[in-house]
C-alpha cells in the first residue's frame, strides 16, 4: 500500500526506533527516504544536512546519510544549526540540495525531514511527490561499492552566517538591551553570538541546547512566553525580547512592555521600512509582499496605498516562497513568525530578521512599540482544536463546513462577501472574516479571523463556528 509520507512542511512524525508501518518516523524509514532523495538527484549531487537539538535527530541523521551516500551523493554535515543557517549554506556551499532534520515547533517526541533547493526554498509538492513515488516503489538507484559518496563536516557555518548578516545589515547596537529566549533550541549558539557581534547588551533565558525542551514548549506562543514577558515587564533596561522555536525558523518579538508583537503587524512595518529605503530601486514587478490567506487584511490597507501589492497564498513558508519566486516580491511572512527575504534566499530567515528589526530601532531612535504606532491593530483571534480523527479534509468535508458557517453568518445577520477555498475555507463578510482550516503539520483544526468591530466580536464568531465544528464531529 502506497504511503503519503509528506505533509505541508516535509515529513514530520513521532519518532520510533522500529515500526512495520510509516505512521512513525524510524531510522529504517529515514534510510529509505535518503535512498529516494539520492535517486531523485540521480546520485550525482552535493547535499548539505543540518539538524536541530531533538534527541532523535541523531539516529535519523545517520540512517538518512547512509541512504544518500548509498546512491553516490556526497554529503556535507553542519551539525546542530538553525533552519535559516541551512538555507543560507546552500549558496555558500554550492549545494544541489539541503536537508534539515527537525520537527520545528512540535513537541519533543516528534522528528522530521525537510528538503531544500539551491535557492534556499523548500521542495514544492511536485518534487515531494516524485520522491514519494520512488520511496513507495522502492525504485532506488543501484551503484557499485566504489561509487559510494563521501561525508565531510563543516564546523564554522554559524560564524560564516553571522559574518554574512553583519556585512549586509550594519548598525551600532551598543545602546540596546535585549533578552533572548531560544527555547533550548538550535538558536542557542547563533543568536547570542549575532547580538554580541552588534555590541548589544544581552540577557538569555532557556539558552542551553536540550532536545527535551525543559525551559518551555518549543512553539513561541503566548502561553509559552510568560517568563520572557515577565522579565521585560519588570526590567528598567531591556528594549526588546526575542523568542524562537526549536529550529529557529520562527521568531517572535516582544516590545519593551513584554507585549507580544503580532507577526503580521511587524511584517507590514518591515515592508514599509523596506519601501522607504529601496522603493526607487525595486523593479515594479517586485513591489509585492506575499502572505497566506490567514493573515490580517491590515496588510492591504497599509501597503496598497504605497503601491505595493499583497499576494495571498496557502499557509506555509514554501507556499509563500513559491509565490515570490513565480510572481515576484521583496518580502514574505506568516502569522507564525516566519519571514522570507528573497534577496538573501527563499527560506525562513529569523536571523536576518532579528538584525533588520534591531536596525530599525537603532536608526529611528524609537522603541518597537513606537514604531508600530502607525500600523493598525485589527482585532484578530484564533484557536486550535485537536481533531477527533487525524484525516485529510476532503471536498465533502469542506462543503459541510461551508454550509454550517453560512448558517452562523446568516444567524448573526452578516452579509457574506466571498468564500475562498485556497487553503481551508475563508469567509469574508461585511465586518471581517473567519477561516477554518486543518493544520498541515499536526492533527489540529485551526479557526481564525478578525473583526472591524472589536475583539469580542472576533471571539464570538470563533465560538459559534467551534460549536458547528463539534456538530460535524470534527473536534
Amino acid at each position: 500500500m502506497a504511503s503519503n509520507i509528506f505533509g505541508t512542511s516535509g515529513i514530520r512524525r513521532v519518532f520510533m526506533n522500529y515500526s512495520e508501518s510509516d505512521v512513525m518516523l524510524t531510522p529504517q524509514m529515514a534510510l529509505e527516504v535518503g535512498l529516494a532523495l539520492g535517486t531523485y538527484l540521480d546520485g550525482n549531487a552535493n547535499v548539505v544536512i543540518g539538524k536541530d537539538i531533538r534527541t532523535s535527530a541523531l539516529p535519523i541523521e545517520y540512517a538518512f546519510i547512509s541512504g544518500l551516500v548509498s546512491t553516490g551523493c556526497n554529503v556535507k554535515t553542519l551539525g546542530i544549526v538553525t533552519t535559516p543557517t541551512l538555507a543560507m549554506s546552500q549558496r555558500y556551499l554550492r549545494a544541489d540540495a539541503g536537508v534539515m532534520i527537525t520537527a520545528s515547533h512540535n513537541t519533543p517526541e516528534y522528528i522530521g525531514l525537510k528538503f531544500w533547493g539551491p535557492s534556499g526554498m523548500g521542495y514544492v509538492p511536485e518534487q515531494e511527490e516524485e520522491i514519494e513515488r520512488i520511496y513507495n516503489d522502492k525504485a532506488f538507484l543501484n551503484i557499485e561499492w566504489d561509487e559510494v559518496g563521501k561525508v565531510t563536516n563543516v564546523d564554522d557555518i554559524n560564524d560564516i552566517h553571522i559574518i554574512d548578516v553583519t556585512n549586509r545589515i550594519m548598525f551600532d547596537g551598543s545602546n540596546l538591551h535585549v533578552i533572548a529566549d531560544p527555547g533550548n533550541g538550535s538558536g542557542c549558539e547563533i543568536v547570542p553570538k549575532l547580538l554580541s557581534a552588534y555590541d548589544i547588551k544581552i540577557m538569555t533565558i532557556n539558552a542551553q541546547m536540550d532536545g527535551k525542551f525543559p525551559g518551555r514548549n518549543s512553539e513561541p506562543s503566548k502561553e509559552n512566553l510568560i517568563q520572557l514577558s515577565k522579565f521585560l515587564k519588570t526590567s528598567d533596561q531591556d528594549d526588546i525580547g526575542i523568542a524562537l522555536d526549536g529550529d529557529a525558523d520562527r521568531v517572535i518579538f516582544l516590545d519593551e512592555d513584554g507585549v507580544i508583537v503580532d507577526p503580521i503587524r511587524l511584517l507590514t512595518l518591515m515592508a514599509v521600512d523596506y519601501l522607504k529605503r529601496y522603493k526607487d530601486t525595486i523593479p515594479k514587478e517586485n513591489l509585492k509582499v506575499a502572505t497566506p490567506i490567514n493573515s490580517s487584511s491590515l496588510m492591504e490597507d497599509v501597503l496598497n496605498p504605497l503601491g505595493c501589492e499583497v499576494l495571498r497564498t496557502e499557509v506555509g513558508d514554501i507556499k509563500v516562497a513559491e509565490a515570490i519566486k513565480e510572481k515576484g516580491g521583496f518580502l514574505g511572512g506568516e502569522t507564525s513568525g516566519t519571514y522570507i527575504w528573497p534577496r538573501t534566499h527563499l527560506g525562513p530567515d529569523s536571523i536576518g530578521t532579528i538584525a533588520k528589526v534591531l536596525r530599525m530601532i537603532v536608526e529611528s531612535g524609537k522603541t518597537l512599540r513606537e514604531l508600530l504606532n502607525d500600523i493598525p491593530d485589527y482585532p484578530y483571534y484564533r484557536k486550535a482544536f485537536k481533531l477527533k480523527k487525524d484525516i485529510p479534509f476532503t471536498d465533502d468535508i469542506n462543503e459541510k463546513i461551508i454550509k454550517e458557517v453560512k448558517e452562523v453568518l446568516e444567524g448573526k445577520g452578516k452579509k457574506l462577501k466571498n468564500t475562498n477555498k485556497l487553503d481551508g475555507v475563508r469567509f469574508d463578510f461585511d465586518e471581517g472574516w473567519i477561516l477554518v482550516r486543518r493544520s498541515g503539520t499536526s492533527p489540529y483544526l485551526r479557526i481564525s479571523g478578525e473583526s472591524s468591530v472589536n475583539l469580542e466580536s472576533s471571539k464570538e464568531m470563533n465560538e459559534l463556528v467551534q460549536e458547528k465544528m463539534k456538530k460535524l464531529d470534527l473536534i
